[in-house]
């Protein structure tokens, strides 16, 4: 019987897989090697990723920072992270401009207000640590015109880039994995 920290694990490992594109290669590989045809791999074949039960369980543990994160890709042939997220309250809107988000629920649930439109920026300069916050989100007070839904366990959601996106109504713990892939 698979855990449900197990499965959030796969799901995981298969959105990463999904995302850098390898495990297409890998099998089409496979394929044609079992045929008799010879098979050349435009784009290296990278090692399977693996995270242990205690590593997923300790990337919830942390409080929300910038490293929160389980795995952060090279943004060269995996071109995505991984991060473990948590929310015991409501934070400010935001829309990612190159960003698409993968989110599966863990733990929780909470209401997702996507669309619409976001009003009244409060994006930062800088993280807490000082750090330049970037120009890849936008943060603002709320989203007027959005399309509301309760999330919970189990849940997987897509959002893509350009479209506001907002984590209201908590019920905590809150947690979710998110792929942020370009």
């Amino acid at each position: 019987m698979i855990t449900g920290r197990v499965r959030s694990a796969t799901i995981v490992a298969m959105s990463m897989f999904a995302l850098a594109g390898t495990a297409r290669a890998q099998a089409g590989a496979a394929a044609a090697a079992k045929s008799g045809v010879s098979f050349a791999v435009s784009s290296p074949v990278h090692p399977a990723l693996y995270f242990s039960k205690q590593e997923v369980e300790a990337s919830f543990e942390h409080p929300q920072r910038i490293d929160g994160a389980l795995y952060v890709s090279d943004y060269g042939t995996r071109s995505f992270e991984v991060k473990a997220s948590t929310r015991d309250k409501p934070l400010a809107p935001e829309v990612h401009l190159t960003f698409t988000d993968i989110i599966y629920i863990v733990r929780g649930s909470a209401t997702l207000v996507t669309g619409g439109k976001l009003v009244g920026d409060l994006t930062p300069r800088t993280f807490p640590n000082g750090q330049p916050f970037g120009k890849e989100t936008k943060m603002g007070r709320s989203i007027v015109g959005g399309e509301s839904r309760h999330i919970a366990v189990g849940d997987v959601v897509i959002i893509p880039n350009g479209l506001p996106h907002w984590f209201t109504d908590i019920e905590a713990p809150f947690w979710f994995y998110n792929v942020k892939s370009h």
